[in-house]
């Protein structure tokens, strides 16, 4: 990591972050997570900070740190991220407010969690925010080069099915599935908080795109079956099971990309 980029040395800026601040916040631990970025838990005199440094390459094609920024301002309004401290004029690192995860070790077996998520989901997508829009063959697309670009040869796999998944984004674009402000990445490590009050964090991926890719997503990280997500919304059987598909290719996609 850049030495300026190193944690103390962004802590030692601490008066430009917020008027709420008396002293220097303290480092105390880093927080396991994400491959693209690194996030340290702070301790300061307004309460537990994490401070995430943006890794390179962490976005998506077509998408902004100041997309990301502007929509996770909005959610935070609306109760549904938590509160931003400071965004880095350079977009090289943000400091947000610290909630303490007590999820139960299988929050998906839990019926006050998982109506938590399906809330906040839907909460997301009725955002009214200027936002990017996902372009989905573009996304594909970025893997494929990253992964031939590669010394290694694509999965047999992958390689077989890149034309028929290519059919069926094109087939749900075109479909009248609703549209809006998604986030794109709801593992459950992204759901903070308790049973009874969760947040959704890291909203690099977030964009105006398809909101049942969200619930395939959803439903694949969550092991959701599909009669819970159907349950909890409108959507179509068989278009949700080939949705449920195109989410599975893109993640074999994106684990053979960063192989």
């Amino acid at each position: 990591m850049d030495r300026l980029l190193q944690p103390e040395h962004i802590i030692d800026d601490w008066p430009d972050w917020s008027t709420g601040l008396r002293s220097r916040p303290v480092l105390l631990d880093e927080i396991s997570g994400g491959r693209s970025n690194r996030s340290f838990l702070l301790q300061s005199d307004i309460g537990k900070l994490v401070l995430r440094i943006n890794g390179p390459g962490s976005l998506l094609p077509g998408a902004s740190r100041d997309n990301e920024i502007r929509i996770w301002q909005e959610a935070s309004k609306q109760g549904i991220a938590p509160p931003l401290v400071f965004v880095d004029p350079n977009n090289n690192f943000l400091v947000s407010t610290f909630i303490n995860s007590k999820l139960p070790p299988r929050p998906q077996l839990n019926p006050a969690c998982v109506d938590q998520v399906f809330s906040l989901l839907d909460r997301c997508h009725r955002l009214d925010i200027n936002a990017a829009t996902i372009n989905y063959f573009d996304h594909i697309e970025h893997y494929w080069q990253i992964i031939e670009s590669g010394n290694k040869s694509p999965a047999p796999t992958l390689i077989k099915q890149r034309k028929p998944m290519r059919l069926m984004l094109e087939s749900l674009l075109n479909s009248d599935t609703p549209t809006g402000l998604c986030h794109h990445d709801p593992v459950i490590a992204n759901f903070v908080g308790s049973p009874d009050r969760l947040y959704l964090i890291d909203w690099e991926y977030a964009a105006n795109g398809l909101q049942i890719m969200d619930y395939a997503a959803l439903a694949s990280e969550w092991k959701l079956d599909d009669a819970t997500i159907l349950e909890h919304t409108n959507i179509e059987p068989g278009l949700f099971t080939k949705t449920r598909v195109l989410y599975r290719y893109l993640c074999l996609l994106w684990e053979d990309a960063i192989d």
